[in-house]
């Protein structure tokens, strides 16, 4: 159960000199609900991407779409996978059967965080540069990053995709559709109490229900969680580590995508993604 409740109220401040990318970033025109714990339409997450290993034979972690060239992943991701047999797939719906909306693109460049730590996970961002531009469409269209400064208090309720494990073990039963889940951040402070304080870095964010039950699982890695505000959607974290998939009273951790707006910038200029500020005054 929750120490306190935390009640909200949600300001959306638009970063001073928007960026290009601020026109297109974070709109998901066929997305038109809320929901978790179910499989998703298609076209409601159109940032989201499978990267598919071709030496495995199979999906083996999520991304976002963050500019037409690049994608925004894990670095735990790429452990023991070679960048350049690794396809992005974007506009997919589910692991098997028909993907019409579907384009396909591989990875001319992989750049790792260079303070990424493996022992701990903390600094856990990588970005892919594409071998060719992608079109935006409605089932293909990137996410507006959360800016530096950005707070996401306690409670506040986010959402992560993916076509990850159901459960500890359990694979995504055919046809593989794309999972959506709304789960609320957990304070830092009880986050650490939970997981150990030595772990839990001020470059990570967690997130999940204290019965458990919701999560990101094996196979999430590296796709976004995301808030919304009005009708953009800003990703404040990427599915990173956890104890376990959905336990009680062990939230799942994400890299704090707030603390990586000069980093991906200085990498992506001159056409940088969309980022947006969020404050929350409670």
């Amino acid at each position: 159960m929750w120490t306190r409740v935390c009640v909200t109220l949600v300001f959306l401040l638009y970063v001073k000199d928007s960026f290009p990318q601020q026109n297109i970033c974070g709109n998901a025109p066929l997305n038109n609900r809320i929901v978790g714990g179910q499989s998703a339409l298609p076209g409601a997450w159109p940032w989201q991407v499978s990267l598919y290993s071709l030496a495995f034979d199979q999906h083996f972690c999520g991304g976002s779409l963050i500019t037409k060239d690049w994608v925004m992943t894990a670095v735990h991701c790429f452990s023991s996978i070679n960048f350049r047999e690794v396809v992005v797939h974007l506009g997919k719906q589910s692991l098997q059967g028909s993907n019409p909306k579907q384009i396909s693109r591989q990875v001319a460049q992989l750049i790792l965080h260079p303070n990424y730590n493996s022992d701990t996970q903390d600094n856990d961002i990588s970005l892919l540069r594409l071998n060719e531009s992608v079109p935006f469409t409605n089932y293909t269209r990137p996410v507006c990053l959360a800016a530096e400064g950005s707070n996401f208090l306690c409670g506040t309720l986010s959402w992560i995709t993916g076509w990850g494990n159901i459960a500890t073990g359990v694979d995504l039963p055919f046809p593989g559709v794309l999972q959506e889940v709304a789960v609320p951040i957990v304070d830092r402070k009880k986050c650490e109490n939970l997981l150990g304080a030595s772990l839990i870095t001020k470059n990570m964010i967690c997130a999940g229900f204290m019965i458990g039950g919701k999560d990101s699982c094996q196979g999430d890695s590296g796709g976004p969680m995301v808030n919304k505000q009005g009708t953009v959607w800003v990703q404040s974290g990427i599915t990173s580590w956890g104890e376990g998939c959905a336990s009680p009273r062990s939230p799942g951790v994400y890299t704090r995508v707030s603390q990586y707006q000069k980093w991906i910038s200085s990498i992506l200029k001159p056409n940088p993604p969309g980022f947006i500020k969020f404050n929350f005054v409670g």
